[in-house]
């Protein structure tokens, strides 16, 4: 039984409540910049029922809310070179169809029905600013590439693919494809869906998710919940494009199965690591010194998945 409550760190960290808004559900995503920027706005708060826009201070810009309400986590999609921007159902879970809403939460397609989906994520495949959105699916299913238009560019064979994101792994400028299976492998492929590389062969690997690490502008690290035997505790294993290892304890690891993480810097004082973890009713956020301790760790009540490092221009703190 997770109980809510501040497990180690107190009086280390201040907090306060930046924003709230009853009517937006569990936080799935909280981006600055773009695409907030396209509506005078700094900060995005996506949510399974919408998104809001908010400035430095909390004050609503803008507000969208879907026009399906699945009860899902959603992130935003890049749509174009120009910046144009959407928003994709994540972590289906088997339950419903992949679903793609414009910037005003209305329906612009949905994934056919069949095997069901899994997980989605979107990116630019082919390094040409369009989108691509990758769907995998449960049992063999497979997975598969789509355009914009929901259009199937191509399809593979493969079994529970059970996580997938998009990263430009070798610098090239178009995004790679990293998906988990049911031999719990962590596979790469290319845009033309072959594999061309695999990450921990002697883990199994089911969630993972990118994070920024070093100072990085955008997330190009993978973060990986691993246990090598039911005997080993649990931990998290963080990779850069070329496999590189840093590991991390995870604790309670076993009872989250969705994740998030980013580089954090507290004003003008040391970097920290964020890791916000959650199940269906309960949330953990960790923070990692730099020696890999965990410096603060606290549980609380309902899932989010949104974690951002924010800097106000006019001051020193974040």
């Amino acid at each position: 039984m997770l109980v809510p409550g501040l497990v180690k760190g107190e009086g280390r960290f201040g907090r306060h409540r930046f924003y709230t808004d009853e009517t937006l559900g569990d936080v799935s995503q909280i981006l600055e910049g773009w695409p907030a920027s396209r509506e005078r706005a700094e900060i995005v708060i996506v949510s399974s029922r919408g998104a809001d826009f908010v400035d430095s201070d909390g004050k609503v810009k803008k507000q969208v809310r879907f026009s399906l309400d699945e009860h899902i986590p959603v992130a935003v999609a890049r749509m174009d070179a120009s910046g144009e921007y959407g928003y994709l159902t994540r972590d289906e879970s088997w339950a419903v169809p992949a679903t793609l809403f414009n910037k005003e939460g209305k329906v612009m397609w949905r994934s056919e029905t069949g095997f069901g989906v899994n997980d989605s994520t979107s990116g630019d495949a082919y390094g040409d600013g369009k989108l691509s959105i990758v769907i995998g699916f449960n049992g063999g299913g497979g997975i598969t590439l789509l355009d914009g238009q929901g259009k199937t560019l191509w399809k593979k064979e493969e079994g529970n693919v059970w996580h997938v994101e998009m990263l430009d792994n070798n610098g090239e400028g178009g995004e790679e494809i990293l998906h988990s299976n049911a031999r719990g492998q962590l596979l790469v492929r290319n845009a033309t869906g072959n594999i061309v590389a695999q990450y921990l062969p002697g883990f199994y690997v089911s969630r993972f998710a990118l994070a920024r690490w070093g100072g990085e502008s955008t997330p190009s690290h993978i973060l990986v919940p691993v246990s090598e035997s039911r005997e080993d505790k649990p931990k998290f294993i963080l990779l850069d494009a070329k496999g590189k290892i840093t590991e991390l304890e995870s604790p309670l690891g076993n009872l989250f199965n969705r994740l998030s993480a980013t580089q954090i810097r507290l004003g003008l004082g040391a970097e920290y690591f964020g890791v916000l973890e959650n199940s269906l009713s309960h949330s953990m956020l960790l923070l990692y010194g730099q020696n890999g301790e965990i410096v603060y760790q606290e549980i609380f009540a309902g899932a989010c998945l949104g974690i951002l490092h924010f800097r106000k221009t006019t001051e020193s703190g974040s």
